[in-house]
């Protein structure tokens, strides 16, 4: 038998069919860029919905806050490994991902929805001369709309005819959507008729 060397180096052959000796003892995550578009264009979303349909939909924000980290952290809840790791994100990946993305995609989807999907419209007119956003934060302090008087007429009939007193005050439309909140669906001011 003879003597083994150290001071020369052994290199074992190359397998076939395998790129490395040892395979890799758990999946790794793949590099990719969608997730982190997913993010910049859902907290973008979120911006314009709540700017837009938020407004509209008389909900307190602590309400808005609460059903934002419902969907926001529900995604944390589903196992990594199965569903984070197959989509091939790390974990800090997967729980930006779900609060970034999921969460203000999901929560605009459905303000849009029960903006955009609702009963009958009740009109009435008011003399409130705020906008939107002022109407709303009327609502958010004393949790009523402002004074109003029920209309039948239509928005057109109504700006060409304008009854006593309403000059300046607003022709009021609001529906319950169909996630049961209710949302102001027209809000436009009465103008004097033109000559």
């Amino acid at each position: 038998m003879t003597l083994q060397r150290n001071s020369a180096p052994q290199r074992t052959p190359r397998t076939v069919g395998r790129g490395h000796q040892q395979r890799t003892v758990e999946a790794r995550p793949r590099d990719q860029s969608w997730p982190g578009t997913l993010m910049v264009l859902g907290i973008f979303v979120l911006l314009a919905s709540f700017w837009w349909a938020g407004t509209r939909t008389l909900i307190s924000y602590m309400e808005l806050g609460r059903w934002f980290a419902l969907f926001a952290f529900a995604g944390n809840l589903l196992p990594y490994r199965k569903v984070g790791l197959a989509l091939g994100m790390e974990r800090l990946e997967w729980f930006l991902f779900n609060l970034l993305a999921v969460g203000p995609l999901v929560l605009s989807s459905l303000l849009w929805l029960n903006l955009v999907v609702h009963d009958e419209e009740h009109t009435s007119i008011t003399a409130y001369a705020g906008d939107v956003m002022e109407l709303r934060s009327y609502w958010m302090a004393n949790d009523v709309l402002p004074p109003q008087e029920a209309v039948t007429s239509t928005l057109e009939q109504v700006m060409a005819m304008p009854p006593m007193g309403t000059v300046g005050g607003h022709y009021l439309g609001t529906a319950k959507g169909i996630l049961g909140y209710e949302v102001v669906t027209t809000y436009e001011r009465i103008l004097p008729p033109m000559p």
